[in-house]
Order: C-alpha cells, then sequence, then structure tokens
C-alpha cells in the first residue's frame, strides 16, 4: 500500500524500452488526485462503479470528461483524475526516455480507440500478476508492438489532428463483447448503458452511428447470430438453445428466429447440414 497514492501494487515489471505496473485504487480514493507524466505512459483502466473522469491540466481544460479505457499520456503531461468513489484497476505502461522524446508531439492526453492495443494491455496485466513460460519474452514482443503503434498514432496526428478524435470503437466491442459473453440473460438497453458508462441516449446514438440500429436490435441480431451457430454445429433441442441465447421459451424463440431469418429454427439446423455434409464428404475422401 502507498499512502501518497491510496492504492495496491498488484505487481511490477520491467523490460528493455518499457515497464510495467499493475495497481487497484479502492473505493473513494484519489477523487481529485493531480497526475504528471515524467515518460510517456500508456494507461489502461477497468473500472469498477460508476466512471473517471480526467480534466487536463496541461492544455488548461476547465472541465472534466469521461475517461476511455484506454489513454496515452505523453511525458510532461499534467492531469487530474476524478473517480466518483469508484473502484479502479489500472495497468500503466512507461516508456523509457528515447520513446519518450520520438513522440513528444503534444502536451495533453490522447483517448486511444484501438481495440488491439486494449487487449495487449489485458495479456500484460496477465502475464506481471500470473507471470507463466517467457513472460519477459511476451511482454517485451508486446512493448515493441506497443511502440509502433503510438508511433503511427502521433505520426497521424501531426499530419492530421482529427484523426485523435474518438471513434468509439473500443465502445462497440466492449458491447459486442458484453452481449456476446452474457450467458443465459443478455443484459437489457438500460444495463449495457451502465455497463459502458453511457447514458441510454449515448448509448443509442452510439449503435446508430456504428451498427446504424438501436440496441435492441442490435442484441437481438447478435442473440439470432448465437443461434445460428448452435443450430448448426450442435445436438441441442429447441428449448436448450432458446435458453441459452437468452429466449424464456422455444416459442418465443421459434418466433423471433423466424422474423429474423425467415425460418424455423428446425428448417434452418436442416438446411446448414445439408450444406455442410458435401463439404464433409469431401473432406473425407
Amino acid at each position: 500500500m502507498t499512502d501518497a497514492v491510496h492504492c495496491v501494487e498488484l505487481g511490477r515489471l520491467a523490460v528493455p524500452g518499457m515497464r510495467i505496473k499493475v495497481r487497484w485504487f479502492p473505493a473513494g480514493a484519489n477523487n481529485g488526485q493531480v497526475w504528471q507524466a515524467h515518460s510517456s505512459i500508456l494507461s489502461f483502466s477497468r473500472v469498477i462503479g460508476e466512471g473517471v473522469q480526467h480534466r487536463d491540466v496541461a492544455t488548461h481544460s476547465s472541465s472534466f470528461r469521461p475517461a476511455g479505457p484506454l489513454t496515452f499520456w505523453p511525458r510532461s503531461a499534467v492531469w487530474e483524475s476524478r473517480k466518483n468513489h469508484s473502484q479502479v484497476l489500472t495497468v500503466s505502461a512507461y516508456f523509457d526516455s528515447g520513446f519518450s522524446a520520438a513522440v513528444d508531439k503534444t502536451p495533453g492526453g490522447i483517448r486511444i480507440d484501438d481495440f488491439s492495443m486494449l487487449e495487449m494491455m489485458q495479456i500484460l496485466h496477465d502475464e506481471v500478476t500470473a507471470p507463466g513460460t517467457a513472460t519477459d519474452d511476451l511482454v517485451g514482443a508486446i512493448g515493441s508492438i506497443l511502440r509502433i503503434k503510438l508511433s503511427r498514432l502521433m505520426s497521424q496526428r501531426v499530419r492530421n489532428p482529427s484523426v485523435g478524435k474518438p471513434c468509439r470503437s473500443v465502445d462497440v466491442a466492449m458491447i459486442h463483447a458484453l452481449i456476446s459473453q452474457a450467458g443465459v440473460r443478455p443484459p437489457t438497453t438500460a444495463e449495457l448503458a451502465e455497463k459502458v458508462k453511457l447514458g441510454r441516449r449515448d448509448l443509442l446514438r452510439l449503435c446508430k452511428e456504428t451498427t446504424g440500429m438501436p440496441p435492441s436490435r442490435y442484441i437481438e441480431e447478435t442473440k439470432v447470430d448465437r443461434a445460428k451457430t448452435l443450430l448448426a454445429t450442435s445436438t441441442l433441442s429447441m428449448k436448450q438453445i432458446a435458453y441459452e441465447v437468452g429466449y424464456s421459451t422455444a416459442s418465443h424463440f421459434s418466433t423471433r428466429f423466424g422474423q429474423f431469418t425467415g425460418l424455423t429454427p428446425s428448417a434452418f439446423r436442416s438446411r446448414a447440414r445439408r450444406q455442410d455434409q458435401p463439404r464433409r464428404e469431401h473432406e473425407e475422401n
């Protein structure tokens, strides 16, 4: 426990060009904490509870803005964070001075909307908190990829500042993951909005801008897609599949599936198996 910043350090690791810290900030701690980057920092935050907000001190911002899950802070950036009593798990990658000098093109923080980088930060968390075979090699390789991606991002921003505006692709990927991994009961629109820290109107606008449909339709199509996979690849009964994808009854599942596909679940399964039979026979021959 570090009293100065009220956090619990869960692990740290240093490889050439980069060092990683994984920390947990308990609820209520560091509300209004001011931070300064002495090297370039890529920070991944997993929030439990209300969202985190940042105010960019270096650019004299007067208002707090919602923080994304992944933020890049160039060397000498200064920002204030407001946690609103939430618990936060952070994975911070600190890059060496040589890399900091190469990408130090802006004094303020940059929200990163690159889902592959988000996934890499999750891998860093896993490797630091539970190291395994060749952890140093894996973390070093991820560090090299992150430096390349950040260098490209900074170069693009110099040529075209508008590329730094968030496209919210990370949010869309998180929404899809929440729906796809929700188990037997996919989340409602209200639950989705709460989980990704968006108002219902913002969630509606985001889904329409990126998928062309409202979140309720997106949830429904995802459920039907999951059902198609189970129908084509499993021997589960219609009742079991209905339960797996989040419908209360087999009849409701059949009705909704027909509305989306024009086929009953049984007809879809039969067609899928007929189409798969020639492929299997060809592979056997």
